[in-house]
Formats: structure tokens, C-alpha cells, sequence
């Protein structure tokens, strides 16, 4: 608020803030004829931001975004933005929507999207951010070219941050230059002040634009990154790159299983093997599957089941957690977290993962597999199918393990991995 007059009513804003009537300082933005007013009304309430999220409803929301769209202050619509970006960043999508609905109802009289040029050239960060969303979506020759220009000369770390992810999205091998150079920003410069996170989530951008991009000048980008020194750029590149196809990165990913001094690196680099494995073609599947068993078995000196037993465990997924349990059978691992990830998705809601862990765990030549067969067998409802599962791994525990496997068939067994592993599910 500071370079503005005060208006009279300033401690009634406040006040009002205090006592946490929110709506009555939006009724102020809304409303007020005074430009001074509605100011300090929207400064005040973006002062109070936390109080505010806590209280904000739909109609709020809606009140603040109709004052974006129609109030004649570029200084209260930067001020309401601030407000609506602390919220909720998508909320600048449903105005950018209704600017295209309503291309002649704007605050100014200019018509969109010639407006998002006008915000663009302001020096308020938060009108620049509203152009630049607009910009990814107008996606005509002028705008992607100022779109360019953001990325390459913005310093605001959240306006360049919208216009590298609008820079994925429009997908224009001309952004693939500018976006890597921001792959090398300076950690260390910002670290201990708030720009530090700012400049993470920078670069975690530039890493997905260069994916959505996906020539072959975006990968290599992204497989210089992933030579990196900052680790936590690493780790965001292993778990992304595999976006780019198994063929071209599965050596890439495995590779970075082998960190040992860095426990995270590793998980999103199992994370990543379940990436590429989404990714292969459905004729490649099989063959991406046991080519990264070889890699793993010849090149990977750390222990890696626990990563994998991770994502049988947490995975959003099916399909990840299909593959990471039936990857645990051909590890050959005799970890006891293998071992009793497998064993507790013998109760897992989905047949194909119950089958797929039934499947590995004949497998694997665990000294105690028997003892934890019975604990299973010992608590499990017996009319469950993780009692079922368990009492035929007890009855093959001393049999050939194909054998075995094909009787399966009666719990929705498949033969090939690819079968159930490709799964997008």
C-alpha cells in the first residue's frame, strides 16, 4: 500500500480483518467508488492471506474473480491476484476462460487477447503471471514469442515459472534453449531465504516442460541435468525422464539405482523404472522388462528391494504396483521387506497384484518365507483370499517354482509379464 494515499477508513480495514469479516472487506473491493478504498480493502485482505484461507467460500472466490475482470485498476486487480494466487493458482485458468468467453467485456476496453500484451508490459508480477497464462493458452505467433521473451528475461521466480510450464504446454521446440538454462540456476545462491523453494519449483518446471516438449534436443537437456550436482534436480529428472520412452532411457534410470549415499535418488529411480515400463509399447514391454532385470542384476551393486517394495506398498497406481511386485520375484531378493511387502498385498483389493505377489514370492528362497507363510496363515479370515493365497504358497513351498506358477491360473495368473504389467490401470 505504500505510494498511495491512505484512506480514512484504513483502521476500519483492519478491523474488520481482525475480526475476520472477510466478506464485508470484499464488499469494499466489490463496491467502494473509491479507488483509494477498494485498494487498501484488497491490500488488507492480502495481508491476511492465512486467515483468510481458512475462511474463504465459492462465493468469496467468485467475488474476487468478477473484481479481476472488471474493476478499472490494473494496481486493485495485481492486488486481488495476489490474493486469488495464494488461494488457488488454478483460479487464473477460470479468469483466463472467462476473458475467452467474453473476448469485448474487459476492464479497459482493450478486447482479449490484445489485454494480456498490456499486462504483460505492466511492473506489477502478478499481471504478468495472468498474461502469461493467457499466452499458453492464445498460442498465436506474437504470444508464443512473448512467451519466449518471459522465460528468458522474467525475474519474478513465480511468472517465470507459469511461463516455462506454458512453454511445455504450447510444446514449441524454440522454448527448449531458454527453459534449460534455467535448469542451472543456483540452489546455493538462495539457500535459507524464501526464494530457495521458489527456484526449486523453477526448475521442477523446466524438467516436465522439456518432457511435454519431447524432441530429441529436450532429452538431451534433461540427460545433461541428469549429470547434475544438485541432487534434488537429479532425483526430479530420474523420475521424469522415463516419460521419454524405455528404449531411450531405461539405462539412464537404472543407472541411478546404484546411488548409494543418496537413498531418495534411488527411489525415484525405481519410480522411474515403473515410468519407462508404462511407456514401452505394448511389443517392447516384455523385452524392456528383462533388459532392465540384466542391467540391475550385472550393474547394481546396492540393495534395491526396498525401493521397490515402497512403491508395491504407496504407489497411486495399480499398474506401478503390479510391476514393482512381480520386479521383487525376478530381483531374486531374499530382503524380509520384500518378502513381506509380497506377503501383505496377498490381501490387497486387486486380484492381478494379489496374483503377481503369490507369483514372485515362489520365487524367492527366503529362509523364514515359511515361517511368515504360517503368521499369514495364523491371522488371516479363512475365508479370505489372502488365506487362500498363503495356503497355497505353503503347499508349494518345496516345489518347482513354474510349476507352481501355472497352477495359478484358478487366481487370474497371466503367463507373460507383459500381460499384467503394461497396465495402465
Amino acid at each position: 500500500m505504500a505510494g498511495r494515499p491512505a484512506p480514512r477508513n484504513t483502521d476500519q480495514l483492519y478491523a474488520l480483518s481482525n475480526r475476520g469479516e472477510y466478506g464485508r472487506l470484499i464488499a469494499y473491493i466489490r463496491n467502494h467508488n473509491n479507488e483509494n478504498v477498494r485498494f487498501g480493502a484488497a491490500g488488507v485482505l492480502s495481508e491476511s492471506i492465512e486467515g483468510f484461507k481458512e475462511e474463504i467460500t465459492p462465493q468469496h472466490q467468485q467475488a474476487l474473480v468478477e473484481s479481476v475482470l472488471n474493476d478499472p485498476s490494473d494496481d486493485v486487480r495485481a492486488t486481488v491476484l495476489n490474493v486469488l494466487l495464494a488461494v488457488d493458482e488454478s483460479t487464473i485458468d477460470t479468469i483466463i476462460t472467462r476473458l475467452e468467453t467474453e473476448p469485448q467485456s474487459t476492464p479497459t476496453g482493450t478486447p482479449y487477447p490484445l489485454i494480456l500484451t498490456k499486462w504483460h508490459a505492466k511492473p506489477r508480477a502478478p499481471l504478468r503471471f495472468l498474461a502469461v497464462a493467457g499466452f499458453g493458452r492464445v498460442r498465436s505467433r506474437n504470444t508464443i514469442e512473448k512467451l519466449r521473451t518471459t522465460i528468458i528475461r522474467e525475474e519474478n521466480m513465480r511468472v517465470l515459472r507459469r511461463a516455462i510450464e506454458e512453454g511445455g504446454n504450447v510444446g514449441d521446440e524454440r522454448f527448449v534453449t531458454p527453459i534449460q538454462e534455467h535448469l542451472r540456476l543456483d540452489n546455493e545462491k538462495y539457500k535459507g531465504t524464501t526464494k530457495s523453494k521458489q527456484v526449486e519449483r523453477v526448475k521442477e518446471a523446466a524438467v516436465e516442460a522439456l518432457v511435454k516438449i519431447g524432441s530429441s534436443a529436450a532429452y538431451e537437456a534433461l540427460l545433461t541435468a541428469s549429470r547434475s550436482s544438485d541432487e534434488t534436480l537429479k532425483e526430479h529428472v530420474i523420475s521424469e525422464i522415463g516419460k521419454f520412452g524405455a528404449q531411450d532411457t531405461i539405462d539412464v534410470v537404472v543407472d541411478k539405482l546404484d546411488a548409494d549415499d543418496n537413498e531418495t535418488l534411488r527411489q525415484e529411480a525405481a519410480e522411474g523404472v515403473m515410468t519407462t515400463f508404462r511407456e514401452a509399447d505394448f511389443e517392447d514391454g516384455h523385452s524392456v522388462r528383462q533388459r532392465t532385470i540384466e542391467q540391475i542384476d550385472e550393474e547394481i551393486s546396492t540393495e534395491v528391494s526396498a525401493e521397490f517394495a515402497t512403491i508395491v506398498s504407496e504407489a497411486p497406481r495399480n499398474a506401478e504396483k503390479r510391476n514393482a511386485a512381480w520386479l521383487l520375484g525376478q530381483l531374486e531378493s531374499e530382503t524380509d521387506i520384500a518378502v513381506d511387502t509380497l506377503l501383505d498385498a496377498l490381501a490387497d483389493d486387486d486380484a492381478y497384484l494379489r496374483t503377481i505377489a503369490t507369483a514372485s514370492l515362489t520365487n524367492i528362497d527366503h529362509a523364514k518365507l515359511e515361517e511368515k507363510v504360517d503368521a499369514v496363515l495364523d491371522t488371516a479370515d479363512e475365508d479370505s483370499e489372502a488365506y487362500k493365497l498363503a495356503s497355497f504358497l505353503k503347499s508349494h513351498l518345496n516345489n518347482d517354482a513354474e510349476a507352481a506358477k501355472k497352477e495359478l491360473v484358478d487366481y487370474r495368473y497371466v503367463s507373460k509379464p507383459s500381460d499384467y504389467t503394461v497396465d495402465r490401470a
